[in-house]
């Protein structure tokens, strides 16, 4: 029997590590992935791009995403693309939108970007199904990893490799001049014919004029009024200030939710944590900053963006270790000895089997 419309996606770490898995994590992964196999589903139906792609009742009854019940492990959830009792030929459609399916991601975590667009050559369209998988990924610090593949083998990949290359793949800017920057603002207005969003710059309360591409328009449908954050280049005034917000490439929620800190990779490097550690991040009085604090092990990071903020976690652990709990007694004196006795007390680093 073909697999080709036969997924399942592994979550590890946090909860799903007991076989649990937190319901707003599982819709969003789920949810995001049925968006995608939408797109692609209109793909292969050679449905007409439009400027605002709706899913018609035909495409939803096609090629809905089916769960079954969760396999031992730490938490599998197998899932088929498509329903092909509901047309004479459905199973073909339906195997050749699975076999689309894993051909793009495998493109896309490889940053492959003539293969992506060789089967979805529209930009537009393009833009909106790499929107939609980098949206199927847990949120960075939550401690809970995942990957999708089929039970064959024959296709693998992890849904960070997917939301890291497909950032990439959005970039739009092409001028040195400009600068991209993440810009946290509140929204205050979304103006669909033109495409573009107004957000209040919290530092001066000014309105920010933001021109968005067509493949962010479904997410912008979801998002409160309430903090957001945009990528895109920013034009300055002259007091260094943002203006305008052009050639958006991506609109994010401010997420707080904490950091669990249980295991950390870096650079080829793994650090566990002797109990697990939860660091809630605030916002700082400009409400641009991430920021992340535990005085007694040390950590002190701060970034525009939750990826980010994560990334100079990563880091700082790391050089925190390799400065302080590697050092010798003799080496340090006084605060320095102390986070020496913290940390080791707190983590450690494993050793990588050969």
């Amino acid at each position: 029997m073909s697999d080709k419309r036969h997924f399942e996606i592994k979550f590890e770490g946090r909860f799903a590590d007991g076989r649990m898995l937190p319901v707003a994590t599982l819709t969003q992964v789920l949810g995001a992935m049925q968006r995608a196999v939408h797109l692609l589903a209109m793909q292969h139906e050679k449905v007409s791009v439009r400027q605002r792609e709706r899913v018609s009742k035909a495409v939803e009854a096609k090629y809905p995403l089916l769960c079954s019940i969760p396999q031992p492990g730490s938490y599998i959830v197998p899932v088929e693309i498509g329903d092909p009792s509901v047309a004479l030929f459905a199973t073909e459609d339906v195997e050749a939108v699975g076999e689309l399916f894993s051909d793009c991601c495998t493109f896309l975590s490889k940053g492959e970007i003539s293969g992506l667009a060789a089967r979805i050559p529209d930009s537009s369209r393009r833009d909106r199904f790499v929107e939609a998988v980098r949206a199927m990924t847990p949120s960075q610090g939550s401690g809970i990893q995942a990957g999708i593949s089929q039970p064959s083998g024959s296709f693998r990949v992890t849904l960070d490799a997917l939301h890291n290359r497909g950032k990439e793949c959005l970039s739009t800017s092409t001028d040195p001049e400009r600068q991209v920057r993440t810009v946290t603002g509140r929204l205050s207005e979304i103006n669909f014919d033109e495409r573009k969003i107004r957000i209040v710059y919290p530092a001066n309360n000014r309105e920010l004029e933001c021109s968005y591409s067509e493949a962010l328009e479904e997410m912008l449908l979801e998002r409160p009024r309430e903090l957001i954050q945009v990528t895109g280049e920013v034009i300055m005034d002259e007091n260094d200030l943002p203006k305008k917000i052009i050639n958006v490439e991506s609109i994010d929620d401010v997420d707080l939710s904490p950091f669990y800190l249980q295991h950390i990779e870096y650079n080829g490097r793994l650090f566990e944590f002797v109990k697990p550690l939860e660091l809630t991040p605030e916002m700082d009085e400009t409400e641009q900053l991430y920021c992340l604090e535990k005085s007694q092990l040390g950590i002190d990071v701060f970034a525009y963006t939750r990826d980010q903020l994560d990334h100079e976690l990563k880091e700082q652990i790391a050089f925190l270790w390799d400065t302080y709990a590697r050092a010798t007694d003799e080496e340090l004196t006084g605060a320095a000895l102390t986070l020496k006795h913290n940390l080791r007390a707190a983590l450690r680093e494993v050793a990588r089997a050969a």
